[in-house]
């Protein structure tokens, strides 16, 4: 039968159970493989006499060994075979040196049941541990990956968890595999929780036999940031009471306090205050090099920041430099407030509107720089704080006449221009036009103003001309018996002057 070697070195025969070689997961390892029926083993022989021996590995467990008859090998490592078959030969051949090698390692059957995609029958080789056989692919969601059961065929029993095995590589939480193994895998139903300095803080299943320190070790350990002597264990004295303990890393690691964890139980891990801290303030719009800068907070000033951007575009508006600030101080509730927000425009009085204006312009922190005048005064230069946000917007050249005109629309600025004259460019005002009320937002302070207080317009200020309110024939009536009284009282005062 014609044989081939697969790129890992291994022959597999062209029939057969598999039909082609398993790929190995690793070098074996001769002190704990197990040696069994179907393993291909290469005895070499050296010096006076020089020649390689395949034996096979029969079904009851030996091999035939040339001049020494048939030689028990079943369930022996090989690292204790290859002892065994050394001396026999050395004691037959004189001036020749005897060495035993794995060939190709057996296949065998396995068996999977419980919460996995393709419960049955499974073939596995005997350099396969159980996570070999059990990736993520194969597990349902929800099944257990700690509390993984191995049925050998001689009664023994062997546990497998399998996240504890990758986070420490320890191999005796991942077994051997074994010819005709039953494996068994539960629903995860149990779980644990680390919170707060540790590099993976989240839920964990529980284990068979976790502590604080397994948790830990499966959170990937504490960080840096992690206050090392106050470490909060929350546990249950039954099903519903919790109880709270305080203890060190050190007693953890150190194994004095390291408390067996039930399901539900939790582990907080406080950060360091302040740690490696970094303040940064972030600039944007018309600036070289937009973006967030660090910054030393109580030191760092709006000047610094732009120095760090490379300075303005030609084209920033230095007018209306503004910076925008969180706010540290969370505004209490105010049931006035709220009750405005709810009403829209026209259910607001002109009091309450200014009411509710007052109230939000007094909940942000947003500051307005010249940067002419800045420069000129040093005390203007804002000192930053983080989380700072400067916006350089670019700079306007055109006015917004919008609302009761002709041709409502954006329109080119003109130096010394006044309100009349941006209105007569929009068209003049329609018969609706409520000309006495004609406002001005200011875009450099935000300001809303009339527009009679107003001399002369700046870029990018915004000219609001409203609609006149209608008037019905009521409040007409009520307009004209109001003159009338106002008549009768000016009569009745003459004629009692008289």
């Amino acid at each position: 039968m014609r044989t081939r070697t697969s790129e890992t070195g291994v022959e597999s025969r062209d029939a057969g159970l598999l039909g082609a070689a398993f790929p190995l997961p690793g070098a074996v390892d001769p002190m704990t493989y197990r040696v069994g029926p179907g393993d291909l083993l290469i005895l070499q022989l050296w010096g006076r006499v020089s020649r390689s021996i395949p034996l096979e590995v029969g079904p009851e467990g030996t091999v035939l060994v040339p001049g020494a008859g048939p030689v028990m090998v079943d369930r022996r490592t090989l690292s204790e075979v290859r002892l065994d078959l050394i001396r026999r030969m050395s004691r037959q051949l004189r001036n020749v040196e005897v060495d035993l090698r794995l060939a190709r390692p057996r296949t065998f059957r396995i068996y999977l049941t419980g919460q996995v995609k393709t419960p049955g029958p499974m073939v596995a080789t005997g350099a396969y541990r159980v996570g070999d056989m059990l990736t993520g692919a194969m597990l349902l969601e929800g099944a257990s990956r700690r509390r993984i059961t191995v049925m050998h065929t001689d009664g023994a029993m062997d546990s497998c968890d399998l996240d504890l095995f990758l986070q420490t590589g320890d191999a005796s939480l991942n077994p051997w595999l074994r010819d005709g193994d039953l494996i068994r895998v539960p629903t995860a139903t149990e779980f644990v929780y680390a919170q707060g300095a540790v590099a993976r803080p989240g839920r964990y299943e529980l284990g068979v036999r976790d502590s604080a320190r397994t948790l830990l070790k499966l959170a990937g350990d504490p960080l840096p940031s992690a206050v090392v002597d106050r470490v909060l264990i929350v546990r249950f004295r039954d099903a519903v009471t919790p109880e709270s303990l305080l203890v060190s890393l050190d007693d953890i690691y150190d194994r004095r306090k390291d408390f067996a964890l039930d399901d539900g139980e939790r582990i907080y891990v406080y950060f360091l205050p302040q740690y490696h801290l970094q303040h940064e303030a972030t600039i944007l719009g018309e600036v070289q090099r937009p973006g967030m800068y660090p910054i030393v907070e109580g030191h760092a000033r709006l000047s610094s920041l732009v120095s760090s951007a490379e300075g303005f575009q030609k084209w920033a508006d230095l007018s209306a430099i503004r910076v925008h600030r969180r706010s540290s101080i969370l505004p209490e509730k105010d049931a006035e407030l709220d009750r405005l927000l709810r009403l829209s425009r026209n259910e607001l009085t002109a009091t309450e509107y200014e009411v509710m204006r007052t109230k939000l312009a007094g909940q942000r922190e947003d500051y307005r720089v010249d940067w002419t005048r800045m420069l000129g005064n040093r005390d203007l230069d804002l000192l930053l704080r983080d989380g700072d946000i400067v916006r350089v917007d670019r700079l306007p050249s055109s006015i917004r006449v919008d609302g009761e005109v002709q041709r409502p629309g954006i329109l080119n600025f003109v130096r010394g221009g006044h309100v009349e004259d941006y209105v007569a460019q929009a068209g003049g005002f329609t018969g609706r036009a409520w000309r006495g009320k004609v406002r001005v937002t200011r875009s450099v302070t935000g300001q809303t103003l009339l527009a009679k207080n107003v001399r002369t317009l700046d870029p990018g200020d915004f000219v609001w001309v409203p609609e006149k309110p209608d008037v019905t024939i009521w409040e007409q009536t009520k307009q004209i018996l109001t003159a009338l009284a106002q008549a009768a009282t000016v009569i009745i005062a003459i004629r009692s002057v008289r």
